[in-house]
């Protein structure tokens, strides 16, 4: 088993793990020929799950993997110690290499940074994170949510707008209504015995899915809202993807099911209805399941 790359982005890496670090202590790292996947679940049953790709290219260079599971890697890490290894990285680094090895016999992703010093000197700084190997049994175990069709997929507003509106509402309720239609509306609502308060989108962009593929209940008019009501801080957990600066967000309601979120990062600017196409760099995607009553 082998893995080593140049981190050339590693401003990019260190944002989509800064996105992950209030949704759990741990996660998993998938690391193939072509993709990075980070996966993140915070109940197997009922809470919030992660599930992300990433280009390889689009993080690293001279990327070398070997393994007898189809050259994939499976590891357990933990997010902060991640974290703290990457910001070492900000400021000016000559050359960030990342690789698996061994350290007293336990297993670490070792992240060395070469910069340069006050006199001109180059120095180098080895930061280990240490990590649990996971065996692809393990890996088959941990399979993304399976939800019906969404009923209404709709791009959502400026996320730091959003993250705005629901700061100020988590103090009134422990659960957010999310609702939208296919007139390219988007309410987002909190309500206890004391207020009820609800903000309006409009003149958002919808998105049209074949689901021809099988029955499903007949449409409403474009007018009338599909609704999932889900955790306020599972909600306040996907607006930590703010981090990773994307440009397109869509968010699907599955009715009765789930709130889904696909994050597309990396591209150049807003680009509506053409995000799905966007495998430029890569996507997450937040599976948030509706508050049982």
């Amino acid at each position: 088993m082998r893995f080593r790359t140049l981190v050339t982005n590693s401003n990019l890496l260190l944002r989509v793990v800064q996105s992950i670090d209030k949704l759990s202590k741990s996660a998993i790292l998938k690391l193939t020929l072509s993709k990075l996947h980070i996966i993140v679940i915070t109940d197997m049953d009922s809470g919030l799950q992660l599930w992300s790709d990433i280009a390889v290219d689009a993080l690293f260079g001279e990327y070398q993997i070997e393994s007898i599971h189809n050259n994939e890697i499976y590891l357990e890490f933990n997010i902060d110690n991640l974290q703290r290894a990457l910001r070492s990285t900000q400021g000016g680094a000559l050359g960030v290499t990342l690789k698996l090895t061994k350290k007293q016999g336990l297993p670490v992703l070792s992240l060395t940074i070469r910069s340069q010093s006050v006199t001109g000197r180059e120095v180098s700084l080895c930061q280990d994170v240490p990590v649990r190997m996971l065996t692809p049994a393990q890996m088959d175990a941990i399979r993304e949510p399976m939800v019906p069709d969404g009923q209404v997929h709709i791009m959502m507003p400026p996320l730091n707008n959003v993250r705005s509106i629901a700061e100020r509402m988590k103090g009134m309720g422990d659960r957010v209504s999310v609702s939208a239609n296919k007139d390219g509306e988007l309410n987002v609502r909190v309500a206890n015995d004391l207020v009820d308060i609800t903000t309006y989108f409009r003149g958002l962009e919808t998105l049209a899915y074949d689901t021809t593929q099988e029955p499903s209940i007949p449409d409403r008019a474009s007018s009338e809202f599909y609704t999932a009501v889900v955790d306020m801080k599972n909600f306040l957990r996907f607006l930590q993807s703010y981090h990773v600066a994307p440009k397109n967000i869509v968010c699907c309601i599955v009715e009765h099911h789930a709130v889904m979120f696909y994050v597309y990062i990396g591209s150049a600017g807003y680009s509506g209805a053409a995000a799905l196409n966007d495998t430029a760099c890569g996507s997450l995607t937040y599976f948030i399941p509706v508050r049982q009553i």
